[in-house]
């Protein structure tokens, strides 16, 4: 055969590495273009054979083929745009194809790429080894494919495209199906058939659901013409329209915009699935257009969806996609007006979605949790539909450790039924004016918050209490105790707390025992850890911790407290106060020295009495304070109220 009869290929170099090589970096990315030229050829069927070892990857498709003019005059001419023949294939698809760069995407993959191919009566077979390619490019020169036997080539017509020297590096065919499904709206139809035979030997057709996405959603908003699955059951649906009122007449998209039930739901092996396809004549046009919106809401983390919009891709206009399909021209009045339907369509997703998962969320919860629902029955007309609101409002934040999803819920009711009590304020006040029968509901309100909110109080007090007892040995609690306990009284009596305003009359008490304290020898400022005054519950209270290694005797505390109370009552008197009553308390590490002798607990008893004093060690007072708050809630457990039951129920 002369020069002049045999194919030639001549590309520039530049074109051969950034439309070939650097262009594309996935198998996915590769076989997209090897199935778009096989829709154009009228192909029903394309079978991609991954060999053993990934030593080759086939793709036969059963297309009209190329002769050896079609090879001449179209295919090895880089650059050669299709639909300048015809917009449209004999059999009238749509062509996809149009930058005419496609079918140097294999070397991206591959060292070899040989092409068999059959049309009517016509077979040829070539090989592109883009090595020798590389070479001619770079001497300016035009390269001679090599010609190879036809034995490849399909029987009668079609096209088999074999790549050979694969770049491992590149080659992930994991959830290949799922990738290359989601690359075509075309897929899966009844004329268009693409399988994968994996190295296995399966032979397995892709498919509509292989795109994995539909399956995952809660909710969907239909667009346009597009047909919803038989088997798609979603938990509620809308429609979207199909074009916006100033589009040109021709202009339409369909698809769908789902969310999902959690962000998670969108994980997939083949990558995250939340964003927004936009397809155009059939194949991926832009990866996802929802990066491109500037919107940081919660909801943007549940969308996924489909858009196929053909008019962004048509022929008369200019082209606005990047060869690999990762942007759009920005600027162009076609993406201006999808990304205004976008916009729009978002609009409505986010009203619907807020409302939805509100009331879905919430009455899910209420399913799985029969005590807060017979709570919310309990609930007036009026407050039932705000409570509902509540919990579905959290439900729908999408706590992932349920206990946190409980605490919150438990703090939300707790506040829900103060805030209702409140409102119901005037309703006791004009059932005052009535009878008494008319408050028994009202104070039964009252009485059950209350008792609720201070059982959660003892949890607390209980958990701290826990902590002290863990510090078994006596110098230890000393040290945790004396920044605790003169602000927490509760430690000492459960009806005790810190007054409010009882600063008033702490501040000069507590000066006072500062001068005594100058006035001690060293040897009772080496027994006494720290002194203080503080008022609670109407009564003033002394409180003295002895270091926890001392051993002291009663009288000396008598001595003591004698003092300390001499100091109260004159501060009180200044202020016309001294008849009110005081306690004086003290806290030893060790058991007095009197309660050796045989009346020792009753003469320490009549001696502290003198000053109405108490004295305990570390460890008595910790033990009291516990067993006398456990005693409450087991007491409590016995008689719950409504709100006590639907709080325990969300600790289980």
């Amino acid at each position: 055969m002369s020069d002049d009869n045999r194919l030639k290929l001549k590309v520039d170099l530049n074109i051969l590495k950034h439309l070939g090589i650097n262009l594309y970096s996935s198998v996915p990315a590769v076989l997209t273009e090897v199935v778009a030229n096989a829709w154009d050829a009228d192909a029903v069927n394309v079978s991609i054979d991954i060999k053993n070892n990934l030593e080759s990857i086939e793709i036969l498709d059963d297309g009209f083929g190329m002769s050896w003019m079609d090879l001449k005059d179209k295919y090895l001419i880089v650059g050669h745009q299709k639909r300048k023949d015809s917009d449209t294939t004999p059999s009238g698809r749509l062509v996809m194809g149009r930058k005419g760069v496609g079918k140097l995407a294999p070397f991206a993959i591959a060292k070899n790429i040989e092409i068999h191919t059959t049309k009517g009566e016509e077979k040829t077979a070539i090989s592109l080894r883009y090595s020798d390619i590389e070479q001619a490019a770079e001497k300016g020169e035009e390269y001679i494919p090599e010609a190879l036997d036809d034995r490849l080539c399909p029987e009668n017509h079609g096209t088999r495209i074999v790549l050979r020297e694969l770049n491992r590096k590149r080659i992930f065919v994991e959830n290949l199906a799922q990738r290359l499904a989601r690359r075509f709206s075309v897929i899966g139809s009844g004329d268009f058939k693409v399988s994968i035979n994996k190295a296995d030997g399966n032979l397995r057709e892709v498919g509509f659901r292989d795109r994995g996405d539909l399956e995952k959603l809660q909710y969907i908003w239909s667009i346009g013409e597009w047909n919803k699955p038989d088997w798609l059951e979603p938990q509620r649906e809308d429609v979207l329209p199909s074009r916006l009122d100033h589009w040109c007449e021709d202009w339409h998209v369909k698809g769908w915009i789902g969310t999902a039930r959690k962000p998670k739901d969108l994980s997939s092996s083949a990558g995250n699935l939340n964003g927004i396809v936009v397809l155009s004549r059939g194949r991926l046009f832009q990866e996802n257009i929802l990066s491109e919106v500037n919107d940081g809401r919660h909801y943007m983390k549940y969308i996924v969806g489909w858009i196929e919009a053909d008019f962004l891709d048509l022929t008369d206009y200019d082209d606005i996609a990047t060869s690999d399909r990762q942007r759009v021209q920005e600027d162009d009045e076609r993406y201006r007006a999808i990304s205004a339907f976008l916009d729009m369509a978002l609009r409505k997703i986010v009203k619907d979605w807020g409302r939805w998962r509100v009331e879905d969320q919430g009455e899910a919860l209420l399913v799985q949790n029969p005590v807060l629902d017979e709570w919310v029955g309990s609930m007036p007309d009026g407050a039932k539909k705000h409570a509902r609101t509540m919990i579905g409002k959290i439900a729908d934040l999408d706590i992932e450790d349920k206990s946190g999803e409980n605490t919150l819920l438990r703090h939300a009711i707790m506040g829900f039924e103060r805030f209702r009590l409140a409102e119901k304020a005037s309703d006791f006040v004009e059932a005052l004016s009535v009878r008494s029968v008319d408050l028994i509901p009202y104070l039964h309100d009252v009485d059950d918050i209350e008792a609720s909110l201070y059982s959660d109080i003892v949890k607390g007090r209980l958990k701290v209490i826990e902590a002290f007892q863990g510090k078994i040995d006596g110098d230890e609690l000393e040290g945790v105790l004396q920044s605790y306990i003169f602000d927490h009284l509760w430690l000492l009596d459960p009806s005790w707390e810190r007054a409010q305003g009882s600063e008033i009359i702490e501040k000069p008490v507590n000066d006072e025992f500062e001068k005594m304290k100058a006035g001690l020898s060293q040897e009772e400022q080496l027994g006494r850890m720290d002194i203080k005054y503080r008022k609670s519950s109407g009564e003033h209270v002394i409180i003295e911790l002895k270091r926890a290694g001392r051993s002291v005797g009663v009288q000396e505390l008598v001595n003591q407290a004698r003092k300390y109370v001499r100091t109260l009552k004159k501060c009180l008197k200044d202020r016309g106060r001294e008849h009110e009553s005081y306690q004086t308390i003290f806290v030893v590490g060790k058991p007095l020295k009197d309660e050796v002798d045989p009346d020792g607990m009753e003469y320490i008893r009549d001696s502290l009495k003198t000053v109405n004093g108490i004295c305990l060690t570390y460890k008595q007072l910790v033990d009291s304070a516990y067993h006398g708050y456990s005693e409450y809630i087991e007491a409590r457990s016995k008689k719950m109220g409504k709100i006590d039951r639907v709080v325990k129920s969300l600790e289980s």
